[in-house]
């Protein structure tokens, strides 16, 4: 039963080798998208090395398989844009570089006609960018290059700066953190090249939300921002001890807030750009205090002031002397009214006793007493 087999396999050896090879010829074929091609075929069809011209302009030197650009070739556009690289069933897939007409160049993996996985991007000013493409678009992760010598290298979704990602300004100051939509968005610090520093919440590029502001002198700042500048609630350490506790506004102390010297004076009140005004209170470390209205960091309006030693002063200020009328009481209970001008007693008065027995009365002429 083995001899028919043997028969039949002596009879395959012998057939001609022409019955299953196919030969290619040389001619011209019109491609399936209307280029006129010279070069390689296989039963009538491009398959091999050849070029097509195409009636814009266009031109393809490469392989061919069954009809359609594979293997390697390079393609020229009429407008001087060139690729060159492998192609698969008539698109740009595989390892290849493409020459922009702005002089920008691609060098890298494509997949379907897209820049797609990871390839390098030459820019016409100089800057670079070398990491992953989907579908002709920065996407995944990268290090863009600039001329300058700054760099950004994280995270790109879309063509954009998105996700985790450090930037280096090339000038000492660098971010590193969140981003979205090309902008420091979300949690990041941000060294200054002066040496100060920012840790904290960002929103569309500025310091937006809670954060620490670390100045370069020691200074240190804990609180809200808004647009990039010290608003809401938060606390400033000045790096002499100095210590303010309160609300700001566009970087300025505004509102309510605390504020204790290292000397230990205290002032607790209303602010309004970065100093004491509207209605406060100042205790000196002696033990002085003065409570009333306050303006441009003095005591403006009507105050009232009381001594460590038990005197007392009710009157009128004007950046921060006494202005006007007044009663003045000392530690005894004697009386004093009347008014002063630039913190010298001007115009009448009367002196009492604590029992409101009147014991003088006169006048002060830029602090020159007379008396009736």
């Amino acid at each position: 039963m083995t001899r028919p087999i043997f028969k039949l396999s002596i009879f395959m050896l012998m057939l001609p080798l022409t019955m299953t090879a196919q030969k290619l010829t040389l001619g011209s074929a019109i491609t399936k998208d209307g280029g006129s091609y010279q070069g390689e075929l296989l039963q009538g069809k491009p398959h091999g090395k050849g070029t097509t011209n195409y009636n814009n302009g266009n031109v393809y030197e490469g392989e061919y398989v069954k009809g359609k650009r594979q293997g390697f070739g390079i393609y020229t556009f009429f407008d001087g844009e060139k690729y060159e690289g492998e192609w698969f069933q008539d698109q740009q897939h595989g390892k290849g570089t493409y020459y922009f007409s702005n002089n920008n160049r691609y060098d890298g993996l494509w997949f379907r006609d897209y820049q797609h996985g990871h390839g390098v991007m030459y820019y016409y000013n100089g800057d670079k960018y070398d990491g992953d493409w989907k579908q002709d678009k920065r996407s995944g992760k990268g290090i863009y290059t600039f001329a300058s010598g700054a760099f950004y290298k994280g995270d790109w979704v879309n063509d954009k700066k998105q996700g985790k990602g450090f930037f280096d300004w090339g000038d000492g100051s660098t971010y590193e953190g969140d981003w979205k939509e090309n902008m420091r968005w979300g949690k990041g610090t941000f060294k200054y090249a002066d040496g100060d520093s920012y840790i904290g919440q960002w929103s569309e590029d500025e310091m937006n939300g809670r954060g620490i502001y670390k100045f370069q002198n020691g200074d240190v700042y804990e609180g809200e921002y808004e647009k990039g500048a010290r608003t809401g609630s938060g606390i400033f350490k000045y790096a002499n001890g100095d210590k303010y506790t309160g609300q700001f506004h566009k970087g300025d102390k505004q509102g309510q807030g605390t504020f204790v010297w290292k000397n230990g004076d205290t002032y607790v009140g209303q602010w309004k750009a970065d100093k004491q005004d509207g209605r406060g209170k100042l205790t000196k470390k002696s033990g002085d205090t003065v409570e009333g209205q306050f303006k441009a960091g003095q005591p403006h309006g009507e105050c009232v002031a009381r001594f460590a030693d038990g005197a007392k002063f009710k009157g009128v200020f004007k950046n921060g002397k006494r202005n006007g009328p007044c009663i003045e009481e000392d530690k005894d209970g004697n009386r004093f009214e009347g008014t002063y001008k630039d913190d010298i007693r001007d115009g009448n008065f009367v002196e009492k006793d604590r029992n409101g027995k009147v014991k003088a009365s006169g006048t002060y002429t830029r602090g020159h007493r007379i008396t009736k």
